[in-house]
């Protein structure tokens, strides 16, 4: 952020429904959804939003690059986008 000069990041809404539907059909079999227990990782609606269903180093590797394309960037000190 400080080499863009960015104030804040935001991710976009189709980026964020993108990844959600590639990784709930993932997470549909996990303990974590269908454990037969309440889990602190579902919703009210029942959806797991907050966990990683397969293994770190996939985690990792996907979020090692900032990917500038699924974010809004706002600029310093300008309020505008870029």
């Amino acid at each position: 952020m400080r080499t863009r000069r960015l104030d804040a990041v935001e991710v976009r809404a189709d980026a964020q429904r993108r990844f959600a539907e590639e990784l709930d059909p993932m997470l549909a079999g996990t303990v974590w959804n269908t454990g037969g227990c309440s889990s602190w990782y579902l919703d009210r609606t029942g959806r797991n939003s907050v966990m990683w269903p397969t293994f770190t180093w996939h985690y990792r590797n996907r979020t090692k690059e900032f990917d500038a394309e699924n974010y809004d960037l706002w600029a310093e000190n300008t309020g505008a986008r870029r």
